[in-house]
């Protein structure tokens, strides 16, 4: 008996060494450690924090860990800390969100605010870029105040391919009138900044249907 005893713990350890596969609640281990359990099944305990390094590369340099990181931290964090890398949240197995490196944050989706009409963003700025010689919208100038610090008339040109719902506002800053070109909708059939300080808003609303309205002239 004795025998039959260690010869099955013989081929136990060298099933182990040969498998490198362990498994908790389960015979048949699929990973390096396996665990097959029901509602909570992995906790880490800490005496007054705890959180799971990341070694991706090898032992030598770790490059990210989540948890509560120091003592009686009440931030529970995920870190990326490699220099050239994202922290990146996604589902149905594609990148939703991404912030990078350098801490610019996107979002692929609609951001919905809670669907309520009373939902807001709180402490929402819009960036603004100055100019002082003509300049051409982009893309990337969405949500963004465009001020012109011109003292002689300068033009702003609008081209087409503007994503739908592309929005910035316009101000005429110096004493440089602006003149706005490009196909465009405006009511009166304006193309100009009125004077000085003028606000002039610029918004795409699909099948370039543009519309540049505001304190305009000609």
């Amino acid at each position: 008996m004795r025998k039959r005893i260690i010869f099955i713990l013989v081929i136990f350890v060298f099933a182990l060494k040969v498998n490198a596969q362990t498994g908790i609640g389960t015979t048949t281990p699929a990973v390096k450690l396996h665990i097959k359990s029901n509602a909570a099944t992995f906790r880490l305990e800490g005496t007054d924090h705890t959180y799971m390094e990341l070694f991706p590369q090898g032992s030598s340099t770790r490059f990210g860990f989540f948890g509560y990181p120091s003592a009686s931290s009440t931030n529970f964090t995920m870190m990326n800390e490699n220099a050239s890398g994202s922290l990146i949240l996604g589902t149905n197995n594609l990148n939703r969100l991404t912030i990078d490196n350098s801490g610019n944050t996107s979002l692929t989706g609609n951001l919905t605010g809670g669907n309520s009409s009373t939902s807001n963003i709180s402490g929402f700025a819009a960036n603004v870029t100055s100019v002082s010689a003509n300049y051409s919208i982009t893309s990337a100038d969405n949500g963004k105040v465009i001020q012109s610090t011109s003292a002689s008339a300068i033009t702003i040109t609008i081209p087409t391919g503007l994503p739908t719902g592309f929005n910035c506002t316009v101000v005429q800053m110096g004493a440089g009138q602006l003149t706005f070109s490009g196909t465009y909708l405006n009511r009166t059939g304006f193309t100009k900044t009125a004077s000085q300080y003028s606000v002039v808003s610029i918004l795409h609303l699909g099948s370039n249907s543009i519309i540049v309205t505001g304190e305009m002239s000609n």
